[in-house]
């Protein structure tokens, strides 16, 4: 009878530390669920922020090759001046 409690009450504290140790690792694989969870968010954020920025960059390339840019440039960049026109100067700044 001793020896059949003695088993039974080792078994009873092997059985509790397979349990405890069974919920250390499902939490600590929770924490680092949700830690790579929130970086997978972090990252689909920047993957958003630069397909924005890509097709801002794609809208800027199709206008850079226009003629009305080109000549924008030369205006406001070079002082250049169609031919025929006329510059002004205002002296009072």
């Amino acid at each position: 009878m001793q020896k059949k409690r003695k088993i039974s009450m080792i078994l009873l504290v092997l059985m509790s530390a397979l349990l405890v140790y069974f919920v250390i690792t499902f939490v600590k694989q929770q924490e680092e669920m949700n830690m790579i969870q929130n970086e997978m968010k972090t990252l689909q954020y920047k993957i958003e922020k630069e397909k924005e920025t890509q097709e801002e960059l794609l809208k800027q390339q199709d206008m850079i090759e226009t003629d009305e840019f080109i000549e924008k440039i030369a205006r406001e960049k070079l002082g250049m001046v169609k031919e025929g026109e006329r510059i002004y100067v205002d002296m009072d700044q």
